[in-house]
């Protein structure tokens, strides 16, 4: 991919407008053709018809000198986007230290000093300890000078301060060691206990007293965690390993503002497990926590997490009993807040409509939202992954079926079996071919649904080994339509009797 192409394809929507109004900060030119350039290039215009649409006549020196200024205004962009969204105070300080070294180096040190105390005093109140090393070497090179603290009472700082580098430095390498190991074991889908392999690791290099010392790097191993527990639908056990560590940190108040993103994210997750481990009210309680989160030191995470925190909301309505709540908070998040959203949130929300309307009978009104996502196969799966791109396929087809439109249903069968067939052997993509084969069933021999051999069958493929506390809330909403059709029940009754019943497979053939 062109270099430009691809940072420009960093930018979300209102990065771009932003950038254009940039770019026209300096009024001295009626025609800018690096803002022509980037209009193009934004466009994925072929690079041979963007010079034709710039020049009448080829000139590649112009063109390269032109991509050469594009590129340096969007890189000029980009860095006063990172300084204006940092949190962590890092790029005010270097700041400070870059005007203090100009100044000591101008011969006016009382000014210098003024702001070299303060790149300090805010240095250690947001732990920016690799900054403060080069604040207390900057304060030690020019300790002779006016205004200056006594050398010693900085070298004590400095010795102090050098403790907290070295161990952010142990840190980073527990942390790489942790990643490592995790990445295997989800590439491999190896069955072992997440905590003891990371205890084991920090136990060998040494790093178990300073490994979790701060909070960045816990937030880091919980996520990295979550996403091989995630891998391999381990939500059971990824509760108790996520609550216990907030409550720790509770204990130990360890959230403050300068890590209040931290403190968000974590309670995201712990809402999020508990939802996949069918405990609504819980979820839906750290959920609450989440929000006030949100709202605290002005609202300054409120729209980075809104869609997380809708949809979480929303699914956890759904379960409860209260489908049409969940239908209208997705309907009324406004166009302006939907288009500031990432594409994979709003690919979600279409997709999680989608869901509801269904679970209302309302086929036609789902069938149009699925619709709606015009983007190819080949995208969607690079944007979103292939399980991803598996259950829309799924939900897909059972509208299909519900509308009435058999043809498509068939053809959408062989298209899941051919785009999908590396992942038949798959343990945990298994069940989703079986859901399939049923499928199939019903549509060849519909009066066989009627017959006590085919609900013995039904029950014997849908009865699943796995604990009723840790089964996939997903695979269950597929399995409950199953059931709506064996027992002639309405789809949304049937889902919330199974998700929310404690003998959920022994009974889910009652009733026939």
């Amino acid at each position: 991919m062109d270099k430009i192409q691809e940072l420009i394809n960093t930018l979300s929507e209102d990065d771009k407008r932003e950038f254009r109004i940039f770019i026209n900060r300096q009024k001295s030119k009626k025609e800018r053709k690096d803002l022509d350039l980037f209009e193009l290039i934004n466009l994925q215009t072929n690079p041979k018809e963007i010079q034709k649409k710039l020049y009448k006549n080829p000139n590649k020196v112009a063109y390269h000198t032109l991509r050469k200024r594009l590129l340096k205004h969007l890189t000029d962009f980009i860095l006063l986007k990172q300084l204006d969204e940092d949190t962590t105070s890092k790029s005010s300080i270097l700041g400070l230290i870059s005007l203090s070294s100009y100044l000591f180096k101008k011969l006016s040190p009382e000014m210098a000093w003024r702001f070299l105390l303060k790149a300090e005093k805010l240095a250690t109140e947001n732990e920016q300890f690799e900054e403060l090393n080069n604040i207390y070497q900057l304060q030690i090179e020019y300790a002779d000078t006016d205004s200056a603290p006594s050398i010693d009472s900085i070298y004590k700082k400095w010795k102090t301060n050098k403790i907290l580098v070295l161990e952010g430095e142990k840190t980073n390498i527990a942390y790489s060691y942790i990643k490592k190991e995790l990445n295997e074991i989800k590439i491999k889908g190896e069955q072992k206990n997440l905590e003891i392999v990371i205890n084991n690791i920090l136990k060998e290099h040494q790093l178990e007293n300073v490994a979790f010392k701060r909070l960045e790097t816990l937030y880091k191993v919980l996520d990295l965690t979550r996403q091989v527990m995630f891998s391999r639908k381990d939500f059971y056990s990824f509760e108790p390993y996520i609550i216990k560590n907030y409550k720790e940190l509770i204990a130990n108040k360890a959230f403050s503002k300068r890590n209040h993103y931290y403190k968000i994210r974590i309670l995201y997750m712990i809402a999020h497990v508990l939802y996949r481990n069918m405990k609504f009210k819980e979820s839906i309680l750290y959920l609450e926590f989440m929000h006030r989160g949100m709202l605290e030191y002005n609202r300054f995470y409120y729209q980075q997490f809104l869609p997380k925190y809708i949809q979480l909301k929303s699914a956890n309505q759904t379960f409860i009993g209260n489908n049409p709540s969940a239908i209208n908070l997705l309907n009324n998040i406004s166009e302006k807040e939907l288009k500031k959203m990432p594409v994979f949130e709003q690919l979600n929300i279409q997709v999680n409509l989608c869901v509801y309307y269904f679970n209302e009978s309302r086929y036609k009104e789902a069938n149009q939202v699925i619709q709606q996502i015009e983007h190819s196969i080949n995208w969607i799966e690079k944007k979103m992954g292939k399980e991803w791109l598996l259950k829309m396929n799924l939900i897909e087809l059972i509208i299909q079926y519900e509308i009435g439109n058999i043809d498509i249903v068939l053809n959408r069968i062989r298209s899941f079996e051919r785009n999908f067939s590396s992942l038949i052997e798959h343990p945990i993509y298994k069940r989703a071919f079986v859901f399939i084969e049923l499928i199939k069933t019903f549509i060849n021999s519909p009066e066989i649904i009627k017959t006590d051999e085919f609900k013995k069958e039904v029950s014997d493929k849908i009865t699943s080994s796995t604990p009723y506390e840790q089964e996939d809330l997903q695979a269950i909403a597929f399995y409950s339509w199953i059931k709506s059709k064996v027992i002639k029940q309405d789809y949304y009754s049937v889902l919330l009797d199974v998700a929310n019943n404690s003998n959920r497979y022994p009974a889910l053939l009652q009733n026939t």
